[in-house]
């Protein structure tokens, strides 16, 4: 046998009964003793360096000796061995593939035919398979008990989820019948306060009839019924306190809610999805969206509304302060004329007491002398002037003026504060729309002759923009606003924009007002073709915008979607034509934020007119 067949597959060196010692693993691959304990065991294991697999073992001694290998012993795996000492050659293989012919006789030959017989093998060799054997077995019992540790593990991680599910399962239902008493009570609720509104809908209208039909020199009817009415009133202010909520909810569900991760589990982490957002819109339909969506959206509607009703305090002063409104907006006090009704009432007594006199063909002296007495003192001129604050003499042609102008009679109170002779006072009530206010740009491409621009301001429906464009029209105190700035950018018949007095490319500028950038209104104006709006700068959780000096004007036809709110907050009444001009300048961008036109487009005069 050559010395290769004979020699560690690890180190090429031949195998001897000392250091090299050659020990077969349970892989049935053979290694000399010393490249065992130097290169391959570690921590009670050696790994085969020819197919790594791992044989578990206290120590390298323990490894059986392969009795075919080394000194005296005969070929490994599938070869022939050496010279069995009596001339023939040993026969040696562990595989059903071997040569078993008569030309190459093995261990499947009759004893009387093999070179090989019992005497000739080594006990130690018996020994040495079976422990083999048994540490294979011990290894892959090993390896099924490992394999039934990793199925029990699924088998509890199963029952954990499936255990958490069920009672998350039970305590989702008892959530769901919880919600729906809710429902029903909040339903019962809504149905009450329809009844309720329903009566003082009722009650109203008897009211409204009893005063139609009412007598006018009765007081005490009159009173009366303006405590009811006060009552009635009183009534509904707890109904529209819970009104505010409905109105509450009603928003609450005409927004977008974002939801993502605050602080991810690791397992969210691990799969990158710690980062993902989910974006919502909290209204939606049961007869369009599923019943999971409707449901859970209304839920998070419920949840926002509740805590914003609950904690937010701009909500609590927003229902006082509407309470108070409108209770300012309630009508005085009556006045009480009852001093006057009486002396009517006793005025025409008298005049019925001589009526019935004179139908009886006489008068008496008794009668006459009040009769006299009364007209003396009707003639008197304290009287007069009594009568004049009464109104039904002096002040008829101020009441008939008062209604050809749509206004109610005035009040007693009203009277009496009057001047004493009113024929001699002219009132004059204009009626008509107020003047809207203009600001105006002078406008200088390059070289070319200034042009005027004029905008007309809705102060009505965003005010603060609009105090912020005019003052920066008007220059603030220090010198700074639009005069001097530059239209820095501009699409071709689409838009321009402006305002940067600071850098005049879209990067700078702030407002009128101590904070450099202020919230906008939720103006209702439209994006339109000719309007002008603010740029918004700075958008806030909310959805809202923050906004400073630079604005936008559109001169085109814009096919953008149509909000709710808008930055607008006026439009153009004149130059619209040679803005259209400016927007064909062509714009180059310097960076994300910085812009400027080819052509220099100068605001070089501002104001209000």
């Amino acid at each position: 046998m050559s010395a290769a067949t004979n020699s560690c597959n690890s180190c090429f060196v031949k195998y001897d009964n000392k250091t090299r010692q050659a020990k077969i693993l349970q892989c049935y691959h053979t290694y000399c003793k010393q490249c065992l304990e130097q290169y391959m065991f570690s921590n009670g294991v050696v790994t085969c360096l020819s197919c790594g697999n791992e044989t578990v073992i206290k120590s390298v001694e323990l490894i059986p000796n392969n009795p075919y290998m080394g000194q005296g012993g005969g070929k490994g795996h599938h070869g022939k061995g050496e010279d069995s000492g009596n001339g023939e050659e040993l026969y040696y293989s562990d595989s059903d593939e071997d040569d078993t012919s008569a030309d190459s006789p093995g261990p499947a030959q009759s004893s009387s035919n093999n070179s090989i017989n019992n005497s000739s093998i080594d006990p130690n060799h018996i020994e040495g398979i079976k422990s083999m054997v048994l540490n294979t077995q011990r290894a892959n019992v090993g390896k099924i008990q490992q394999l039934n540790q990793q199925i029990l593990s699924k088998i509890h991680q199963l029952k954990m989820a499936r255990s958490q599910k069920e009672s998350r399962l039970d305590e989702s239902l008892q959530a769901v019948d919880d919600f729906k008493q809710i429902l029903l009570q909040e339903r019962n609720g809504i149905l009450n306060t329809g009844n309720e509104i329903n009566k003082y809908e009722n009650q109203l209208t008897k009211l409204q009839m009893e005063l139609a039909g009412i007598n006018l020199l009765d007081f005490k009817t009159v009173k009366s019924i303006y405590e009811e009415c006060l009552l009635l009133n009183s009534g509904l202010n707890d109904t529209m306190k819970r009104n505010e909520r409905l109105l509450l909810e009603e928003s609450v569900r005409q927004s977008t809610i974002k939801i993502n991760f605050d602080a991810a589990d690791g397992y969210i982490k691990h799969l990158g999805a710690d980062n993902d957002t989910i974006f919502m819109k909290l209204c939606t339909l049961l007869e369009k969206d599923p019943s999971m969506v409707y449901l859970t959206t209304y839920m998070l509607s419920t949840i926002f509304t509740e805590k914003i009703a609950t904690h937010n305090v701009e909500f609590k002063a927003l229902i006082e302060k509407k309470l108070v409104d409108m209770s300012r907006s309630l009508p005085g006090p009556l006045d009480d004329p009852t001093g006057y009704i009486e002396y009517i009432k006793s005025f025409q007594d008298i005049k019925d007491k001589d009526r019935d006199v004179e139908s009886n063909g006489f008068r008496s002296s008794e009668a006459k002398s009040v009769n006299e007495s009364d007209c003396s003192r009707s003639n008197s001129p304290d009287a007069s002037e009594n009568w004049k604050v009464v109104g039904t003499i002096a002040n008829k042609k101020e009441m008939k003026e008062t209604k050809k102008q749509g206004g109610m009679p005035l009040s007693f109170s009203e009277m009496a504060k009057k001047p004493g002779n009113p024929e001699t006072r002219i009132v004059k009530k204009v009626v008509g729309v107020p003047q809207r206010p203009r600001c105006y740009f002078k406008l200088q491409v390059d070289n070319e002759d200034p042009f005027r621009v004029v905008f007309e301001m809705r102060p009505d429906m965003a005010p603060k923009m609009v105090d912020n464009f005019i003052k920066l029209c008007e220059g603030l105190p220090n010198g700074v606003g639009y005069k001097g700035s530059k239209i820095f950018r501009a699409k071709a018949n689409d838009h321009i924009l402006g305002g940067d007095f600071e850098f005049n490319n879209g990067s700078g500028g702030f407002s009128a007002f101590e904070e450099k950038y202020f919230m906008a209104e939720q103006c209702p104006l439209k994006d339109k073709k000719g309007a002008i709006r603010m740029k918004g700068l700075e958008r806030t959780p909310d959805g809202r915008c923050k906004i400073g000096s630079q604005f936008m004007i559109w001169v085109g036809d814009l096919e953008y979607k149509e909000y709710k709110f808008t930055l607008v907050f006026g439009e153009v009444v004149e130059g619209f034509d040679k803005l259209q001009e400016v927007s064909r300048i062509k714009a180059v961008q310097k960076s994300n934020a910085s812009w400027i036109l080819r052509q220099t487009v100068t605001v070089v005069d501002s104001g209000v007119l």
